[in-house]
């Protein structure tokens, strides 16, 4: 049996034995988890820095940052900040971002969104460094920390160069013609599809002719374009009348738009072209008011001797001109034909080689055409001999404009009875 006093020693001897023994695995393990943290793989980091919108007043930048652990054990992230710079080192952007703890070969991502506006113009480049450190512990009393340093370069010049360009249609209309040209208007639909606006600055039109004659230009009214929308710009001019000769009409528009990105204004220029089909002139005419032709004629008799006389037709041809240029009225016919039931004989012509029409005037074209008698009376009664049941007056002509190729060819006929004869 042991003594009080032997017992108490032996327990202390115990003790001392079971610390020793602890205190030993203890800096066994510590030296082997000391080893394997001094062995701490810095985890695999991907970082994106995405510009996702541009609008008028501001951009919109989101980082999102990847990190993998490849580690056997977690590793802590802290003190994550992204500082945004241009290349003078002026900060347009400081950014906190949460960190947390990432599982052993686990990955985890930081996504975070700020605004940026700019100051004087848009720089070519931005630089963002996301800093921060990463640490593990063991045991709650043993931590190692690391570093992080990492640097993205993000070019804003691909951005202001992929600004998309309106979507623009053109529409074009001749209208009425005058001795100043033809009047011409232009309608340009132009669809904006960026998300900030877009003022145009200049718009004009170019008109040239197929075989690239110059035949007008003028300018539109201008205006803005609000970010994804539609906008209409109107414009009116004058081409050249020998614009007439040509087959098509080529429309260039040339533009150009203050873009104002984030407080910034840029100057975009576009253009495009457009083709139209040249129209003939009798379609460009006044339409409402036609060019009106109307035939007078009286018949007298003309003697040439006592026996030899015959008939002289004087007839008159009058054109009204409701439009506001001249019009040149060339190989002028005139005809005239014996109407006896259905068949119709040529008895007499003439020809005026050109007269002019005056614009918004009536003119007057005169034409004589002599008739023998024999042409007019048949059979072999002497007092009541046979006439004709009628005249029919025909007159064909061409109407064109001074240097133009194009013509309108017309004719306009009258009847004229002859049974007061009978």
């Amino acid at each position: 049996m042991f003594s009080p006093n032997t017992w108490k020693n032996k327990r202390k001897v115990i003790l001392s034995v079971i610390l020793v023994i602890t205190l030993i695995l203890n800096i066994i393990v510590g030296a082997f988890l000391y080893l394997d943290i001094q062995v701490i793989k810095i985890p695999e980091i991907s970082a994106e820095i995405e510009i996702i919108e541009i609008n008028s007043e501001e951009t919109i930048i989101q980082t999102t940052l990847s990190l993998v652990n490849p580690n056997q054990f977690s590793l802590t992230i802290e003190d994550l900040e992204v500082v945004t710079k241009t290349p003078d080192e002026t900060i347009i952007m400081y950014m906190v971002i949460d960190g947390g703890e990432i599982a052993p070969n686990k990955n985890k991502t930081y996504t975070s969104r700020d605004s940026v506006t700019f100051d004087g113009e848009i720089p070519e480049s931005l630089v963002t460094k996301l800093t921060g450190t990463v640490g593990v512990n063991f045991l709650g009393f043993l931590k190692k920390t690391l570093p992080i340093v990492f640097y993205v370069k993000t070019k804003l010049g691909d951005v202001v160069n992929n600004i998309a360009m309106p979507n623009v249609y053109i529409e074009g209309d001749f209208g009425e013609i005058s001795t100043e040209g033809i009047n011409f208007t232009t309608t340009i639909h132009m669809e904006n599809p960026n998300s900030f606006d877009l003022k145009i600055e200049k718009l004009s039109i170019t008109l040239e002719t197929e075989n690239g004659s110059h035949v007008g230009e003028f300018d539109l009214e201008l205006g803005s374009i609000a970010a994804k929308s539609t906008k209409t710009f109107n414009g009116e001019g004058r081409i050249l009348i020998v614009a007439l000769n040509s087959k098509t009409l080529n429309i260039y528009l040339n533009a150009s738009a203050g873009v104002m990105i984030s407080g910034i204004t840029e100057s975009l220029e576009f253009s495009t072209k457009a083709e139209i089909n040249i129209p003939h002139i009798e379609d460009i005419f006044t339409p409402n008011t036609p060019t009106e032709a109307y035939i007078d004629a009286d018949l007298k008799i003309t003697r040439q001797g006592f026996l030899n006389w015959g008939f002289t037709s004087y007839i008159t041809l009058e054109l009204i001109n409701p439009n506001k240029i001249d019009f040149i009225v060339t190989d002028i016919e005139f005809f005239i034909f014996r109407i006896d039931d259905e068949q119709k004989t040529l008895i007499g012509d003439c020809c005026v080689s050109k007269a002019e029409l005056e614009a918004e005037n009536t003119t007057y074209i005169p034409a004589e055409i002599y008739l023998p008698k024999t042409s007019l009376f048949r059979g072999t009664r002497i007092f009541l001999p046979e006439l004709p049941d009628g005249l029919l007056i025909v007159v064909r002509a061409n109407i064109t404009i001074t240097g133009l190729d194009q013509a309108i060819w017309i004719g306009v006929s009258g009847y004229q009875d002859l049974h007061i004869f009978l």
